[in-house]
């Protein structure tokens, strides 16, 4: 296939690129040069042009220029021109939302049934662009929520960069073992996301952490990749986030991380 990528520059975009070309299939990395995120009267022509097989929509506003209402058009009005392009075509979008769009004023673990509540900030944009999306392209939208993503080999906003990051401030980690975050290797969402181009249109969660916290992860992690970490458990942060839903076959942490099954 032929796959536009929005936000192919990423942590996650990276890893799907990597994924889809082991696959056989062609990447293009959204142009914006040629259209405008936040013009969404040039997005179908660009469509059009690049003529894709499949949209893949990971793009958020990571940073700002200043332009006016900037988060809000990259998060939500940028999904809601591309679902609507999408179905005007029949070409099917996934879109990748959060486990954020649920606030910790209610524990988890989540499913398909429990409403999001997200009242504010990346969490309502997204809840705002799940609706939307689905409601613009309803015989061809995927919505995946995501959780935190683990990288041993990258960078940016990954489980694994932050932890080294707090070891080389702190000469710790502090790390709840009273949160379950929603988490998978980022090779296992990448793979993910490529067969929900197939899957049935609607709403999916991706999460691969069956139960275990915070803290159990980071030790594994320190253990399985020899990081030497210096992990500190506390009881700060009692949340559970999880993402609960079979369908995607995400596979179990234990089975990356030995060393939760200990």
């Amino acid at each position: 296939m032929k796959i536009l990528i929005t936000g192919s520059n990423g942590t996650l975009g990276a890893a799907l690129k990597r994924a889809a070309q082991a696959h056989g299939h062609q990447c293009i990395g959204w142009d914006r040069s040629a259209a405008d995120p936040l013009a969404p009267d040039t997005h179908a022509a660009y469509i059009d042009t690049v003529a894709p097989d499949a949209v893949l929509h990971l793009a958020i506003a990571a940073t700002q220029s200043g332009r006016p209402n900037e988060g809000w058009r990259t998060n939500v009005e940028w999904p809601l021109a591309l679902a609507e392009a999408c179905a005007q075509r029949s070409i099917p979008l996934v879109f990748t939302s959060t486990a954020l769009v649920f606030d910790n004023s209610e524990s988890g673990p989540f499913t398909l049934a429990s409403a999001s509540n997200a009242s504010e900030g990346y969490g309502l944009e997204k809840r705002r662009a799940e609706h939307g999306v689905l409601l613009r392209h309803p015989r061809g939208a995927r919505v995946a929520r995501l959780g935190w993503q683990i990288d041993p080999a990258g960078g940016g906003n990954n489980m694994v960069a932050h932890a080294a990051r707090e070891m080389a401030s702190h000469g710790a980690i502090a790390a709840s073992s009273r949160w379950y975050p929603a988490c998978s290797f980022i090779d296992d969402t990448a793979a993910a996301l490529l067969r929900l181009i197939a899957a049935p249109p609607g709403l999916y969660m991706l999460d691969s952490n069956r139960g275990a916290t915070f803290a159990q992860i980071l030790q594994a992690l320190s253990q399985q990749y020899g990081l030497n970490w210096q992990v500190t458990p506390n009881e700060d942060y009692v949340y559970d986030q999880r993402l609960i839903d079979p369908r995607v076959g995400m596979p179990d942490l234990a089975q990356r991380l030995p060393g939760l099954a200990q």
